[in-house]
C-alpha cells in the first residue's frame, strides 16, 4: 500500500494516509459475474516484471460485484513517457503469459514518479489474449490514439510541459 504524508498539518509527519476506491458493478447475469470473478481471481495471482497491480479485494452478492481497490495517486503518463511506455510494452505485449491487459489507453496506467512505479488500473481490460500479433495491433492503434490526444492537449493547453 502506498502512503502519503498528510498536508493537513505539514509539521507533523506522523500521519500516513492511503486511499481506497469502491467500485460496484451490476453484472446483470450470473455468467458475466462469473467471468469477472475469474478475471479478478487470475489478476490477484499475476505478477509482471514492471507493471504493478493496486491492492484489491472483491466480493459477489448475486450479480453485484463490489471491488475495494487501492487508489493510486499519480500521473496518467505511463503511455506517454517513453521510459514507462517501453516497460508496459515489454510486460503486456511481449510478456509470456496468455493473460494480459489489452487496453493501452494512457488513462489506464498511473505512474508514481517518486517511487518509479507503474500501475495498471483498468481491471476490466485484463483478458485472455495469447496472440502476440493481436496484442501488437492493439498496441499500435492505442499508441497512435494516445499520441493524437497528447498532441491535441499540448497544443490546446500550452502550459502543459512535454512529458517524453
Amino acid at each position: 500500500m502506498i502512503t502519503h504524508k498528510s498536508r493537513v498539518i505539514p509539521s507533523l509527519d506522523k500521519f500516513d494516509i492511503s486511499f481506497r476506491l469502491t467500485k460496484i458493478i451490476d453484472c446483470k447475469t450470473e455468467e458475466y459475474a462469473e467471468m469477472i470473478v475469474d478475471k479478478l481471481s487470475r489478476l490477484k495471482n499475476t505478477k509482471f516484471d514492471n507493471i504493478l497491480i493496486p491492492e484489491f479485494d472483491y466480493s459477489l452478492e448475486g450479480v453485484i460485484l463490489t471491488q475495494e481497490i487501492e487508489y493510486i495517486k499519480g500521473e496518467k503518463c505511463g503511455m506517454i513517457k517513453k521510459k514507462y511506455r517501453d516497460k508496459i510494452y515489454k510486460d503486456l505485449v511481449e510478456g509470456d503469459g496468455d493473460w494480459t491487459f489489452n487496453d493501452f489507453n494512457f488513462n489506464n496506467f498511473i505512474v508514481v514518479e517518486r517511487l518509479n512505479q507503474i500501475y495498471a488500473i483498468d481491471f476490466q481490460s485484463y483478458n485472455f489474449m495469447p496472440s502476440r500479433q493481436e496484442r501488437q495491433k492493439l498496441w499500435d492503434d492505442n499508441v497512435r490514439m494516445n499520441n493524437t490526444i497528447y498532441e491535441y492537449i499540448t497544443r490546446e493547453l500550452p502550459f502543459r510541459k512535454k512529458l517524453t
